[in-house]
């Protein structure tokens, strides 16, 4: 076989394999992705709200069910959180809610429970009494 030819199914494999991989694996984020891990953990235990979280999230007015789709499709922000605490590392996870707020939630991952440690809006400063 001509050696242009070889090079010429060569390319042809390749591109194919692309174009497969990019099809099975596009919007796909890898499950071993240490963010992914993450919320999968947190998400697996049911949430208590601190009295602060909740006092925060009603001064911000920000739901249950936004704290909820936070955990689920908001970033983990490894340099906002702090994952060598003990006995409860705390991660913050920012996302945008239904109403277009911008906002980091501190979750705490402790035993088998995940805690709600404060919500806060990066967007808009509130006076909130919470202390």
């Amino acid at each position: 076989m001509p050696f242009l030819r070889r090079i010429k199914l060569y390319v042809i494999g390749v591109l194919l394999g692309s174009v497969l991989v990019y099809g099975l694996f596009h919007n796909r984020i890898p499950s071993w992705l240490p963010a992914t891990i993450i919320k999968e953990e947190l998400r697996e235990w049911p949430l208590l709200f601190t009295k602060h979280a909740s006092c925060r999230m009603e001064c911000r007015d920000i739901s249950e069910a936004e704290i909820s789709m936070i955990l689920e499709e908001g970033d983990v922000i490894f340099s906002k959180s702090r994952v060598r605490d003990k006995p409860c590392p705390s991660y913050a996870i920012e996302g945008t809610t239904e109403d277009g707020q911008f906002v980091r939630i501190v979750f705490a991952k402790c035993d088998s429970i995940t805690r709600v440690v404060t919500a806060i809006d990066l967007g808009v400063k509130h006076d909130c009494d919470c202390n």
